[in-house]
């Protein structure tokens, strides 16, 4: 977009000789007294009349190499959530300054407006693009992997070397030797989509990216079918009771955070719960200082709380609850069609109806045939022990959920779990009162929760403790990250099928982590007693789940393109999954846009364009109805070589088809796959299956569609175009706009109304569809095996993983000071803090090793160590350790991150599968695990 020019007149009005001539005068005018001074600036009508200042224009022209000659849209990073609209300038070529465009309509009157979003890390991009860590031009290892001895080459010799090698690999392995995955760096649904397809159509390996980083709500899962789940942010300023459970928005939500406390003016009282006192807490009416990894416990505690003092709504749980199915008292299986007559469907499930006195078929559920959740005359009962008669005409003794939920949270009664909590129990009572008699109450579940083992099991009982007291749609209930439905995109990005793989379960494989987890928690006796399940037998367990196909895990690649990920900083017992992952890897290539931790250790690293170079669009967090547009300034100079990420993948399939072909391998056979065609023999119709084929003879060509998507701008306009929750909006009104309004379509499990804010599932609460659940409804018994034989098949609560041999829990919270590792090393964010890694501890932990604030001390365990500063801090509480998360392992002295010294465990319930709703997918996939390990600290 072109700057507006300024008129010669306005340029003419005063230059600088004049204004020195003029600030001359002034000072020879500071001897006036003042009286003089406010008599000559004295007007009658200071709305219509006054004095001349053309003077100021002085500024305004000193301003306009900052202003820039053409201007552009941008947003930041695609794993914040803010997903905020900014104007970018650039002046010559460069990209000189950012502001928020503060545009956004408002929905209603009596709701504040998104306006104007942005924080610290998107003000700073303009600066950061420049800063040393930048990539420019194509760069060849011509060292030992981390040495840091590179060539600089051409593109041309970068792309035809590297696709000579995923050549090999596809003749050597066939796709399955090729990974090329995608992770949640800067990129989003537009310049995603290059590597998707580039991917797809070779059929390769790519990982889910937020079961990789311990993102997946799988605790929402069990219960409603979906991890994402929730509210758009502005429905915060209509709740009467906002709940803030392991999240600081002040912090990681700040463009959303103004919600918050303008909910709190209009009469919403704010209770967090959370180990430290943060941010958050600060302003909020109630700080719960929670035990870390006891949240379980704490949770269970609040729904015992509700059972005991008859606090749930009885209407709302018979119909959108699985609380009133029956289960079998000798198997503890849910009481299936299948016990009560010969070919019977395991997925009919019964009630005991008190009018009849009799078992009645639920509707709802995925065998019954009805789409309705509605009962008729069917009233369900809650509690009670009922006989009923079984196929073989045995008798079969059942009880309800309702009765399973309610005795097994009797085991965790506020008293009871004091002591793993820290929490007083008229507290525990207390808010759960408050929470239970609100008119609209929201319980905001941040992504630390599933960093914990059993954040499973706390977010399971966060979903009971809403359902059980009516919360959902409009009147609050849970929420984890909402997210919009963005059908349409598939045909861009998996034209074909890809080998879509377990994040978490696929790094612990390749980094082969159970190892540390052995080390770390050798006492198999405590853990045991803790997880209810042997090291060894989780160990067993994640390979019977790959087995069984619970979960995806394919052989491991030789050839990895790496886009956007930072996999040797974020994942677990790093030093030792570097060792391995590099240890098999042949070809290992980095497409990036500055030199981080992983990018050091490639074969080949590419460097492409940061957020004001290119072509982008995002619109899938449903924390607001905005899909923003990154659109580059008309004279905005790539920096160095730098390409989109959508050029390097068609450039590298013109590469891959010229060297096939070269090869005379025009096709390759991927049996993983299969296609089925019917085809006419004679006067029959004959079904026919044959393996998928990978098609490298025309890749470039399928790469562009046939030319029609060349670009990172044809990415986006065929988005824009073909994304259903994007009409009416036309690609030229976008791009003159910097963003586009979503439709309601866009709404998951409610249409997005114009006027209001979005709520999940209120097409199930109000028009009784059902849930995406076996039980159609929300589901609080699982009769999985590994649930069953962990006594987990009703939300339950169990003590964390981290070993006692270590006295001090260490936590790794979300930085204020970039997004993950994006930022985090700028140096503008660098001098808003310490600028060098540091852990927080108590000052009684303090006082006890005799540290003070600022020493250099050593963190250490049986995994590995790590130097850092230390912060006394009142704050956090005795016996943990806190870090900001995401600092670069070379930001360390020898280049030991913090995740040296985290064990890289797996949540058993997390492995489980094959049953009911979970199956793995976008749906459920479990986590890495990053806050259950515990160390020692020294002084250095």
């Amino acid at each position: 977009m072109k700057k507006k020019k300024r008129t010669k007149q306005q340029n003419s009005r005063i230059n600088r000789r004049k204004f020195l001539k003029v600030s001359g005068i002034c000072g020879l005018g500071l001897g006036i007294p003042t009286a003089a001074l406010g008599k000559a600036l004295q007007v009658d009508d200071p709305l219509n009349s006054y004095p001349d200042t053309k003077w100021e224009d002085f500024y305004r022209d000193e301003l306009v190499k900052t202003e820039g000659t053409s201007t552009g849209f941008a947003f930041h990073c695609s794993n914040c959530q803010g997903n905020c609209a900014w104007q970018v300038s650039s002046n010559d070529g460069v990209a000189q300054r950012e502001e928020q465009l503060a545009q956004y309509p408002q929905i209603s009157w009596d709701i504040p407006d998104a306006n104007p979003r942005g924080c610290n890390k998107g003000a700073i991009h303009s600066q950061a693009m420049y800063e040393k860590d930048r990539l420019l031009y194509p760069l060849k290892r011509s060292g030992e992997r981390g040495e840091g001895k590179w060539e600089k080459i051409s593109w041309d010799q970068a792309l035809t070397e590297i696709s000579g090698r995923i050549v090999d690999t596809l003749q050597e392995k066939g796709p399955g030797g090729l990974m090329i995955h995608t992770g949640t760096g800067i990129l989003s649904q537009g310049r995603r989509a290059g590597p998707l397809r580039l991917g797809s159509l070779l059929g390769s390996i790519r990982i889910y990216p937020s079961s990789a980083v311990g993102d997946m709500f799988t605790g929402a899962t069990l219960a409603l079918g979906v991890p994402n789940v929730g509210h758009s942010l502005d429905a915060w300023f209509e709740m009467d009771y906002i709940l803030l459970w392991g999240i600081n928005p002040n912090v990681t939500r700040i463009p959303d955070a103004h919600y918050l406390w303008e909910g709190k003016y209009n009469g919403a009282k704010i209770v967090t719960i959370a180990p430290d006192y943060n941010p958050t807490s600060i302003h909020a009416d109630q700080w719960v200082p929670v035990h870390p990894g006891s949240d379980s416990h704490l949770a269970m505690s609040m729904v015992n709380v509700v059972f005991e003092e008859g606090l749930y709504k009885k209407a709302f749980i018979k119909e959108q609850t699985d609380l009133p199915f029956l289960v079998r008292l000798d198997s503890r299986k849910l009481l299936r069609e299948s016990d009560m007559k010969k070919d019977g469907s395991d997925e009919k499930f019964f009630f005991w109806d008190l009018n009849s006195d009799a078992i009645k078929q639920a509707p709802g559920t995925r065998g019954s045939g009805r789409d309705t959740l509605r009962l008729g005359e069917i009233n369900p009962a809650l509690e009670g022990e009922y006989n009923v008669t079984g196929k073989d005409g045995e008798t079969i003794a059942v009880t309800t959920v309702f009765e399973l939920a309610k005795a097994e949270s009797s085991r965790f009664s506020p008293e009871a779990v004091r002591d793993k909590t820290g929490i007083h129990p008229d507290v525990v009572r207390g808010i759960t009162r408050e929470f239970s008699k609100a008119k609209k109450a929201g319980l905001t579940v941040g992504f630390s929760i599933h960093k914990y083992a059993w954040g499973i099991l706390t977010c399971w009982a966060q979903a009971m403790l809403c359902a059980l007291t009516g919360h959902a749609a409009d009147t609050g209930g849970l929420d984890t990250e909402s997210q919009w439905s963005l059908g349409g995109i598939g045909p861009l990005t998996s034209p074909k099928p890809a080998r879509f793989e377990s994040g978490f379960l696929s790094e612990w494989m390749a980094g082969k982590m159970w190892e540390s987890m052995r080390s770390h928690y050798d006492n198999d006796r405590e853990f045991k007693e803790r997880a209810g399940i042997g090291v060894e037998d989780v160990i067993d367990l994640a390979r019977k789940s790959i087995d069984k196909k619970w979960l995806t895990h394919f052989e491991e690649a030789e050839a990895r393109i790496m886009f956007a990920d930072n996999l040797f900083r974020r994942n677990k017992s790093s030093g030792h999954y570097k060792r391995e992952v590099l240890g098999k890897t042949k070809l290992y290539v980095n497409v990036n846009y500055r030199m981080d931790s992983s990018a050091e250790f490639a074969d080949y690293v590419l460097p492409a364009i940061s957020h004001y170079e290119g072509w982008d669009i995002r619109g899938e967090v449903g924390y607001h109805r905005f899909v923003n547009l990154t659109v580059p300034p008309a004279d905005l100079k790539p920096v160095g070589e730098t390409k989109s990420e959508w050029e390097i993948c068609s450039l590298l399939s013109d590469k891959i088809q010229d060297v096939a072909k070269a090869r005379g391998i025009p096709k390759i056979e991927d049996p993983e796959f299969t296609v089925t065609k019917k085809t006419k023999v004679g006067d029959k119709e004959v079904t026919k299956t044959t393996p998928v084929m990978r098609d490298l003879d025309t890749l470039g060509s399928d790469f562009t569609m046939k030319g029609k998507v060349k670009n990172d701008k044809d990415v986006v306009k065929w988005l824009i175009e073909n994304v259903p929750a994007f009409k009416p909006w036309k690609f030229e009104d976008a791009v003159e706009r910097g963003f586009i309004v979503l439709n309601k379509d866009a709404g998951f499990t409610s249409p997005l109304y114009a006027t209001k804010p979005y709520h999940s599932f209120e097409t199930q609460v109000y028009l009784r569809r059902p849930y995406p659940t076996l039980s159609g409804r929300q589901q609080f018994y699982i009769d999985q095996e590994v649930f069953l034989k962990l006594g987990s098949a009703v939300p339950t609560a169990r003590r964390s993983l981290h070993p006692s041999k270590f006295p001090l829990k260490f936590y790794t919270p979300h930085t204020r000071w970039g997004i993950h590792s994006t930022w985090r090393t700028s140096e503008r964010m660098l001098k808003m803090h310490r600028g060098a890694p540091h852990v927080s501890l108590c000052p009684a932990d303090a006082r006890k090793r005799g540290i003070k604030d600022g020493d250099r001390i050593r963190v250490l365990n049986d995994i590995g160590e790590f130097i850092a500063m230390a912060k006394v801090n009142p704050n956090v509480q005795a016996g943990t350790l806190m870090m900001d998360h995401a600092w670069e392992p070379h930001q360390f002295e020898k280049r030991e991150g913090l995740n040296s010294a985290v064990a890289g465990v797996l949540s058993p319930l997390e492995l489980a599968g094959g049953w009911g709703h979970l199956k793995f997918g976008a749906q459920w996939d479990g986590n890495q695990i990053a806050l259950e390990s515990a160390v020692e600290v020294e002084k250095a």
